[in-house]
């Protein structure tokens, strides 16, 4: 997702002079906003469309630094001026999407969200919400919540931060070289010497050709060591804005002087290689990384080559009438059009269809259109702020100020409620007894009425494991165990797996010889325990997973363990497994890693994985489904198949039982998101500490058979 610059900036093909709308950046906008918008609206079609991000950051690296180079900072009123003209262009507009998406998420959006949305709204309006999204993007539990309907505003704090720091950096290099043009002095030695006169004119060039290659190098970095936080912070990014700003150092030292074929055969292929990007990359594409060089070289090559100006090249066709006013309010499109696309499904209770898809597009223009007529140009140009630069950072303290407030004030009311319900929800399963969760399931004589655990309690229902920093998550570099029960249990059980394992702690601790056991957890993210390597963005990660696994297979062999549980959802493809032989080489891999324990004579007890639903059931039901059941799912889409508990059942070693608990969430007809007034699932497929401990019996069971089987009875 991507954030377009604010309005035109106005400057000459060749030698970045004010003259006048360069009618190619605006196609090129037109075309990145209209890649990032069909993207979001049908992502199956354009694959690629995230790259109008990079579009547009190549388009802003070129306008700002174009400005700077016409119009140096040779002092704090140079900047403080060039700072109030990117508030009045683009705060206002911002603050007014902010603004209205809050109040459709309270009216809305499922209560089970409003806290995050709320501290979403106020980092972007504070223009940090790119290094809040890189945090979050390392959650493999935030992977699967509701998407934030203000996280585009990531690429408008990437460029924001832009804004702040580059014109720093440019006054200095012009100072730097105004002072090697006028004197000539040597830096390193201190004393006069002939300096080159190309020197001071190529400065700005190599510093900004720096920035994009230091930059550049880092991206590659991180996008192969931690690919989700190297998409939203700055430091990945900074290099495609700075290759604009080489683009305007460049022509500003020397125009380039190639003919009107070569500029157009210049044009033409920047312009291909953008549109191959947006139709050929796709979510494994790593990115940004190398990756994100064929759009933005693309996009600095139609700028270099003037193709508004080159005979025979593509500007007759950006510079089409419909394409022009698409990029002008390609700025407002971009803000409105995801919040639409996350709330209108929300608004109207079901999912967009091809009708109400086009409404949303329609919508996007519209809203785009007013805000660019009412907000965008009248304030941009107001006499008195253009006059006064007081006013307009009074302007931008209002714009952030409340905006940030009201987001920070938000997500502490929404807290509170959810605190209060949290503490609530004991007592009231407490009151139901036996009948509370699976308990219901086991005696049809129950009738338990209503909710026991709200959503919005049940969306932090959580097993202690999370609290307590159990997690060994990507890159999987920490090998984190905690322990549970008393130090004079007598027999002591190993829990390993990823996160389908780690939601069965409480059942483990809630059973009825629960006293009996110590619990070691050997948890993983996203990484199941096989050996063989993952399919994950990151090398790694991958290699990481592996390792993580070998260390938590041997210290449970090595451990003295009296019995291992290992439960596990494979979400994670086998490395080099072709798509028909995954679901085969997944169980022989899980078959090895049972005979590991088996032979050193250690019992498993494999508990088979429960089923999912479609979406988060604490937000679905937060929007107040007719029935309960809505937020279910049949046991044909539920119900994954299992090559663990498929390789225990194959075992014929005498020490692997296998236990499941489908038929106490499940019946022939649906799988059930609330059973016994429990919401059994925290998000879409993990189990809420609470229902897991009305499972209790069956584990327990489940311990115990395993047990005997070790002990030969």
């Amino acid at each position: 997702m991507s954030a377009p610059a604010g309005a035109p900036e106005r400057v000459s093909a060749s030698t970045s002079a004010p003259t006048e709308v360069r009618t190619d950046v605006q196609g090129l906008r037109a075309l990145a906003v209209s890649a990032v918008l069909v993207y979001h609206l049908l992502p199956g079609t354009v694959t690629g469309g995230y790259v109008g991000v990079d579009v547009f950051f190549v388009i802003s690296g070129f306008l700002i630094t174009s400005h700077l180079l016409r119009r140096p900072v040779r002092g704090p009123g140079d900047l403080l001026e060039f700072w109030a003209r990117r508030v009045r262009r683009l705060i206002p507009a911002a603050t007014v999407v902010l603004v209205a998406t809050m109040a459709a998420t309270l009216l809305w959006l499922p209560s089970t969200v409003h806290a995050r949305v709320a501290r979403e709204v106020a980092a972007a309006a504070l223009y940090v919400e790119n290094w809040a999204l890189a945090r979050s993007a390392t959650d493999y539990l935030a992977a699967e919540e509701l998407a934030s309907p203000v996280q585009h505003y990531w690429s408008l704090s990437v460029e924001e931060q832009f804004y702040v720091l580059w014109p720093v950096l440019i006054g200095l290099t012009a100072w730097l070289a105004v002072r090697l043009r006028r004197r000539g002095t040597s830096l390193a030695a201190g004393r006069p010497a002939r300096i080159p006169a190309g020197l001071a004119t190529w400065l700005p060039t190599a510093v900004v050709g720096l920035v994009v290659v230091v930059s550049l190098a880092w991206s590659v970095h991180l996008t192969a060591t931690n690919p989700s936080s190297a998409y939203f912070v700055t430091t990945t990014r900074l290099w495609e804005l700075a290759l604009g700003g080489l683009v305007a150092a460049a022509v500003t030292v020397r125009p380039w002087r190639l003919s009107a074929p070569a500029r157009a055969a210049a044009a033409w292929t920047g312009l291909a290689a953008v549109v191959a990007a947006v139709v050929l990359f796709d979510g494994s594409t790593p990115f940004p990384g190398v990756a994100a060089a064929l759009p933005t070289v693309g996009t600095a090559l139609v700028i270099a080559a003037a193709a508004d100006g080159a005979r025979g090249g593509p500007g007759g066709l950006l510079a089409l009438r419909p394409v022009q006013w698409l990029g002008d309010v390609s700025y407002s499109v971009y803000l409105w059009h995801w919040p639409l696309i996350v709330v209108v499904p929300y608004a109207l209770g079901r999912a967009l269809d091809g009708v109400e898809l086009v409404a949303v597009v329609v919508a996007s223009l519209v809203l785009a259109a007013v805000t660019k007529r009412w907000v965008e140009d009248p304030l941009r140009r107001r006499p008195v702020l253009v006059r006064r630069r007081a006013a307009t950072f009074g302007l931008l303290a209002v714009c952030v100020g409340v905006t940030a407030v009201w987001g920070v004030s938000a997500a502490s009311a929404s807290d509170q409620r959810a605190r209060e319900a949290v503490a609530s929800a004991p007592a009231r399963v407490a009151d139901a007894g036996a009948c509370a969760g699976a308990g219901a399931a086991r005696d049809p004589s129950c009738d338990v009425r209503g909710l026991l655990t709200p959503p919005e309690a049940a969306a932090q229902d959580k097993p202690a494991v999370y609290a307590d920093d159990c997690w060994n998550d990507p890159p999987f570099t920490t090998r984190n165990s905690c322990t549970y029960g008393s130090d004079d249990a007598p027999v002591r059980v190993a829990l390993l797996g990823n996160s389908h394992a780690g939601h069965w702690a409480p059942a483990l601790e809630a059973g009825e010889d629960a006293g009996d056991w110590q619990v070691d957890t050997y948890l993983q993210s996203s990484c199941y325990p096989v050996e063989r390597l993952l399919e994950y963005d990151a090398a790694d990660d991958a290699q990481g997973c592996l390792d993580t696994t070998r260390w938590a297979v041997g210290s449970v062999v090595s451990g003295g363990y009296d019995l291992v549980v290992v439960s596990a959802r494979t979400n994670q493809l086998l490395a080099e497994v072709p798509e028909g032989e995954q679901a085969d080489a997944a169980q022989a891999a899980y078959a090895d890693t049972l005979a590991t324990f088996t032979d050193a004579g250690i019992p498993v007890l494999v508990l088979r994985d429960t089923p999912a639903m479609p979406d988060s059931v604490p937000d679905c039901l937060a929007t107040g489904p007719v029935s309960w059941d809505d937020c279910g799912a049949p046991p044909s889409q539920a119900l994954e198949p299992d090559p663990l508990a498929a390789a225990g059942h194959a075992d014929d070693s005498g020490l692997v039982t296998v236990r499941e608990v489908t038929d106490l969430i499940c019946d022939e007809e649906a799988c059930h998101p609330v059973i016994g007034g429990v919401v059994a699932y925290f998000d879409h497929g993990h189990l809420t500490a609470t229902f897991a401990r009305t499972l209790a019996p069956e584990v327990a069971d489940g311990v115990r058979a395993a047990l005997r089987s070790g002990r030969g009875t």
